[in-house]
């Protein structure tokens, strides 16, 4: 059987550990020949302060629009196509959905390493998708050390 990784999505939250995440993926991406889709979720404020002020959303889309492309200016991405997705709506659901939907061969996030009680009350959007995501889930810790392409 041989292992065949096209597309990779990187859902990025634009913490530490999703930078440490796309690095990752990144990587991986020069490995394999793949593309890398930088993903990520419009929620907050969005969808904890409801508006229907389109200036507000637009100013905010803006905002993140421009987190992604800082990101990606900090990232050596020389050699990898890269892209850049945003999607409003529950973070574990849009991740699942767009990787199905853009056919994604996998999938890298980081976790947050919340303490067990912080868990059991928000739950974790990185456990919902590798339980849930009908392809292979690489999570990245926040302790977890740099990757090392061979």
């Amino acid at each position: 059987m041989s292992l065949s990784i096209n597309r990779i999505l990187a859902a990025v939250d634009f913490s530490e550990t999703s930078d440490k995440a796309f690095d990752y993926a990144l990587s991986l991406a020069k490995v394999f020949g793949a593309e890398v889709v930088a993903l990520t979720i419009l929620q907050e404020p969005i969808l904890y302060q409801p508006t229907t002020d389109q200036s507000y959303r637009d100013a905010f889309e803006q905002k993140m629009q421009s987190n992604l492309d800082a990101m990606l200016h900090r990232h050596t991405c020389e050699g990898v196509n890269v892209k850049t997705a945003m999607k409003q709506g529950a973070p574990f659901v849009e991740i699942i959905e767009f990787a199905e939907s853009e056919k994604c061969d996998l999938i890298v996030m980081g976790t947050h390493g919340h303490g067990p009680i912080q868990h059991m009350l928000l739950g974790s959007v990185a456990e919902k998708v590798v339980r849930k995501a009908k392809c292979p889930v690489l999570v990245v810790r926040p302790d977890q050390s740099q990757f090392a392409s061979p």
